[in-house]
């Protein structure tokens, strides 16, 4: 390991395992493109899963308020600042996701509105989804090892060439 081209291997392992965790990451969102889209208004049962919010009309001029209401009078709001823009097609109506709520909970119903309180003609609806984060902590778990495996041989080659 005297050779400089261990150098560039050392940043070829970190930069292809980043690219590859990155597509490994992103996959997570087929399960919500897959799934089917339900109106909003009824309870329904979210324990165990995560729980996608989105609308048949992006406005993204305006911020819209989702909460989580129920069981009984608890009402959590979801949030919405880091959600990825991701379209789903159900039943012939694209859909865009707005909000994401992990670990739904049993007998929980959703409440979208602006908060500018105007009048809204968008339709809002939910997927129940399994884990999207599992797959996101595997693939940072594999960039951030790819990363490190690359600064190793980086830091061995470096070693190995300060020596006698």
């Amino acid at each position: 390991m005297r050779s400089r081209a261990w150098y560039v291997i050392g940043a070829l392992i970190a930069a292809v395992g980043w690219v590859a965790a990155t597509a490994y990451t992103a996959g997570a969102w087929d399960q919500l493109r897959d799934s089917t889209i339900t109106p909003l208004g009824q309870p329904f049962d979210g324990s165990g899963h995560d729980v996608a919010i989105l609308t048949d009309l992006p406005q993204p001029d305006r911020e819209i308020a989702c909460e989580a209401v129920g069981p009984g009078e608890e009402r959590t709001p979801i949030p919405s600042d880091s959600v990825v823009d991701v379209t789903v097609n159900s039943d012939g109506t694209r859909w865009h996701l707005i909000a994401l709520m992990e670990d739904g909970r049993e007998q929980m119903s959703v409440e979208c509105r602006p908060n500018d309180g105007r009048s809204d003609s968008a339709i809002y609806g939910y997927a129940v989804v399994d884990d999207l984060d599992a797959r996101d902590r595997t693939g940072s778990l594999l960039s951030w090892g790819s990363l490190a495996g690359g600064a190793a041989v980086i830091a061995t080659t470096a070693w190995r060439r300060a020596r006698p």
